[in-house]
């Protein structure tokens, strides 16, 4: 499974494990830690940003949503009344875009023609079968289905035109890789800073005295096992 961690902190890894000199080791270990602990923090707080943008994403993909289930039992209605059910809803959503939802609505009731190209034939008092059916279907399904899309459907429409379904899944991907890239630091950390007091433990007089005056502290306090916050261990 390829490493989920930053670039810079698996070059860290791989320095420390090639490091033989027990100074320089160790010094190599509380320059990743240091490191590891500011990534750690600093992707806590984006992820909780990440987090709070997917869920506006994912709102607004919910009500997206919804609204197309209702478009789809329009369009299907659409299919027994117009000879083009897809160029009927294109007329629909142009009007929808450009005149309030009531206004659209009033138009449509003036009868099925005002959308399109209507199944059978009509002339002047006579009309086919088929134009019969096609009406009537009109009255009894299409009209209802309108009325239910229109108050909502230019909002819709911009979230489509935005392309809401791809960018919900580009923020999840993003959400997804902090996560996985923040759990494998967290999961790591304790097995660097057992490195990091094996050798604090088994330093020699001699390597201590190489040591500057903050090493040597953060030394001490490794061998005497409290806590060591290693944010700014430069």
């Amino acid at each position: 499974m390829a490493s989920s961690l930053p670039q810079n902190i698996e070059q860290l890894v791989k320095d420390t494990a090639k490091v033989t000199d027990p100074v320089l080791a160790f010094r190599a270990y509380v320059k990743l830690l240091d490191t590891a602990y500011k990534a750690t923090e600093k992707l806590g707080a984006e992820l909780r940003r990440q987090e709070s943008s997917y869920q506006r994403m994912k709102t607004d993909h919910q009500f997206f949503a919804r609204h197309r289930a209702k478009v789809d039992v329009l369009i299907r209605a659409m299919r027994e009344t117009y000879v083009n059910s897809t160029k009927a809803m294109r007329t629909l959503e142009d009007l929808a875009q450009h005149y309030p939802a009531q206004y659209v609505f009033d138009v449509c009731q003036l009868g099925s023609y005002r959308l399109g190209n209507v199944q059978g034939w009509a002339f002047l008092n006579l009309r086919s079968a088929s134009r019969l059916d096609a009406d009537q279907n009109y009255l009894n399904a299409v009209l209802p289905a309108i009325a239910a899309v229109l108050p909502d459907h230019r909002g819709y429409v911009e979230l489509r035109n935005a392309g809401i379904e791809e960018k919900l899944q580009h923020e999840l991907d993003k959400l997804n890789e902090m996560r996985r890239t923040k759990a494998e630091i967290d999961s790591n950390l304790p097995k660097w800073t057992d490195g990091l007091k094996a050798l604090a433990s088994g330093m020699q007089a001699k390597e201590l005295e190489r040591l500057n005056p903050h090493e040597q502290a953060v030394n001490e306090k490794l061998k005497a096992g409290s806590g060591f916050k290693f944010a700014n261990a430069g």
